[in-house]
């Protein structure tokens, strides 16, 4: 299989405030290919229940992929990432460039790995 060819992928999702979750997407989406758009925002649906927001991105090319951006967020958000333990690890390490990151829960799987952070701005611990 070539590189180009080589797909890891690693599901994010997101719960918070809505300006938030797709702030962290969009700092993403800037590093790593993903299965949504840059025009797709994420909305509040609302009904007094939190919401859940996904995205899937393919960190194989991290290598070559841009830093995620220091980016600014209004409150703290939930992400678990979900995929191959490299995968997932790369993902939790290129989250740190641009946000102050937390570990909450880690669970390991067959082959599979899902981490539960709680992502805050830089400096704002």
């Amino acid at each position: 299989m070539k590189v180009a060819d080589r797909h890891e992928e690693v599901s994010v999702q997101l719960t918070g405030n809505p300006q938030d979750a797709d702030a962290v997407f969009g700092a993403l989406l800037a590093a790593y290919p993903c299965d949504r758009t840059a025009g797709e925002h994420v909305h509040d649906v609302g009904h007094g229940h939190p919401t859940v927001w996904s995205a899937t991105y393919d960190v194989a090319l991290a290598d070559t992929a841009a830093p995620v951006a220091a980016t600014v967020l209004g409150a703290p958000v939930a992400a678990e990432l979900s995929g191959s333990y490299p995968a997932v690890d790369r993902l939790a390490g290129a989250l740190t460039a641009g946000f102050a990151v937390e570990v909450e829960h880690a669970v390991s799987g067959d082959g599979e790995k899902q981490l539960r952070l709680l992502l805050r701005s830089t400096g704002t611990g």
